[in-house]
């Protein structure tokens, strides 16, 4: 319980990161935290072949830094899987000692995505996800900037960056990362009508076989919480797809729902303390009740 108790308080400050004395209290929970984590972590139960899926966005020129340092640091730690190595822990399970390796998830297909690979995840070997919207892709630049602020920022904000273009999905392809399906056009789909939420799946699939030549094994709901999948939704993306991540916090393996994975969003902005809490797992405890009603969900 008192473990629950730590891990809502630093989500919820998370949450309310805007909040100069929140960040503050944040950071200061965040350092013995990550130090009882990294002692209890270990010894809790998990599932065979135990992974965490790490969720990121556009990554600016500001955060490039700590991103390099956090793969350099799980490369050193030997906690870096790919897509290929996830999809087989799910499948056979397998051997997780110490704290659960991580496989790297990007959301949106922002352009920074491909100099991220570039520049960062090929030197060291890492291959990753990416969740791509092709509706969103094959837009107009101006057009694009007004659906991504509107789609995908809820019109919070100005889209920060354009999207990839489908060169540059390819050019991911052939640096040997996969491609995953995010919608057509970045839609929640508990808010669309059964044919809408079947053609914001099934467009998208179909546009990345075609242009990919293969429909993709992986998909990501937009927004990824609890509120904004459903199981009509669930049952249509098992469709075409093996896979659905979430960003519902928690531990992956055998045994995990293929349409239930979990996601661990990494705050890039955060002191390293901060960030990894979310890559080792500690942030996940406050999200029990998420994650049986995202197995229900499934289960229907």
């Amino acid at each position: 319980m008192v473990g629950r108790d730590l891990a809502a308080r630093l989500g919820q400050a998370g949450a309310r990161g805007s909040d100069g004395v929140v960040m503050s209290l944040r950071e200061t929970l965040a350092g013995p935290a990550g130090a009882a984590w990294r002692l209890v972590g270990p010894l809790l139960p998990r599932p065979p072949g135990a992974f965490r899926i790490l969720m990121f966005h556009d990554v600016p020129d500001s955060q490039r830094a700590a991103l390099r340092r956090l793969v350099e640091r799980l490369v050193a730690e030997n906690r870096l899987i790919g897509p290929a190595e996830a999809a087989s822990r799910l499948r056979h399970g397998g051997a997780s000692p110490g704290l659960p390796p991580v496989l790297l998830s990007f959301d949106d297909g922002f352009a920074s995505n491909l100099e991220v690979a570039e520049t960062i995840l090929a030197p060291l070997g890492a291959h990753a996800l990416f969740f791509v919207c092709p509706g969103l892709m094959d837009l107009s630049k101006d057009e694009q900037a007004a659906a991504v602020s509107a789609n995908v920022l809820r019109g919070l904000k100005p889209a920060p960056e354009p999207l990839m273009d489908w060169t540059a999905v390819e050019r991911l392809v052939t640096l040997g990362h996969t491609i995953g399906n995010h919608t057509s056009d970045h839609l929640r789909l508990t808010e669309l009508s059964a044919d809408a939420k079947a053609e914001q799946i099934e467009k998208a699939a179909e546009a990345l076989r075609s242009r990919l030549g293969e429909t993709p094994d992986w998909f990501a709901y937009t927004f990824g919480d609890v509120d904004s999948i459903d199981a009509e939704s669930l049952h249509l993306i098992g469709r075409h797809h093996r896979y659905c991540r979430s960003g519902v916090r928690g531990v992956n393996g055998k045994g995990t729902a293929p349409l239930a994975l979990r996601g661990d969003h990494v705050d890039l902005a955060a002191t390293p303390t901060w960030r990894m809490l979310a890559v080792d797992g500690a942030l996940a405890l406050a999200y029990g009740e998420q994650r049986q009603h995202l197995d229900r969900m499934v289960q229907a």
